[in-house]
């Protein structure tokens, strides 16, 4: 009596699972630093649009503040989101450089990471200065400013938010270039965005501005995080 054993087929299609999975993953985060660009531009609008004291300072900006707590939350919260996109790409990039350009992009992180995690953060005190202003009117924001620029420390926390705010995008740009992933022209929007955003004194029509600039710095970005880029490998 002879018996006979069959052994089921095996059709093992966890790899191509894991490979789909890992790749859907990258492309999710590739999108995520093209397009960061393009949503601090389009934050920082919405921020100034809604912005009740553009261009305005000290017991004028208090009062308006104050008188306009709805508005100004649009405001707070378009610029937190402006920031901390408009610093993404500086720690998404990295990622992309290997070899040549590496030790750029790792100081290029660095900066993004410090500007991220300081200068979005810093928006909290307009909701701060609001609720002091409708509490005890404009002088009790002055008396407290006061008490603030006594402490030391203050300053130390703002520096790496401007830092980042100034450096995170031309450094992603001169780092995609010293890696070969992009001309020296990335530079160009970044720099044009910048402009638009600090010239204008932060006004919708330059936040307007940045926007399409940076629009151009995501294309860059786009065209140097390609597979078929000679430089990713």
């Amino acid at each position: 009596m002879s018996s006979s054993t069959t052994s089921p087929t095996r059709t093992d299609s966890a790899p191509v699972e894991r490979t789909h999975e890992r790749s859907t993953a990258l492309a999710v985060r590739r999108w995520c630093l093209i397009v960061a660009p393009v949503l601090a531009g389009l934050f920082a609008t919405v921020g100034a649009i809604a912005d009740p004291a553009v261009g305005l300072d000290g017991k004028a900006l208090w009062e308006l503040y104050a008188a306009n707590p709805e508005p100004l939350q649009f405001k707070s919260l378009g610029f937190h989101w402006a920031y901390a996109f408009w610093m993404a790409p500086a720690l998404l990039i990295a990622p992309y450089v290997r070899g040549r350009g590496a030790w750029l992009a790792n100081v290029t992180a660095f900066v993004g990471f410090a500007g991220m995690t300081t200068l979005p953060g810093l928006l909290f005190i307009d909701w701060y200065d609001s609720a002091i202003g409708q509490v005890y009117g404009a002088g009790g924001n002055e008396a407290v400013n006061d008490v603030m620029e006594g402490m030391w420390g203050l300053p130390v926390f703002v520096l790496p938010g401007i830092v980042g705010l100034l450096l995170s995008l031309p450094l992603t740009a001169l780092t995609l270039w010293r890696a070969g992933l992009a001309r020296w022209w990335a530079l160009v929007p970044a720099l044009a965005g910048m402009a638009a955003f600090m010239l204008s004194g932060v006004t919708w029509w330059g936040c307007a501005l940045t926007t399409v600039c940076f629009t151009g710095f995501a294309v860059v970005l786009a065209r140097s995080t390609r597979q078929d880029s000679p430089a990713i490998r």
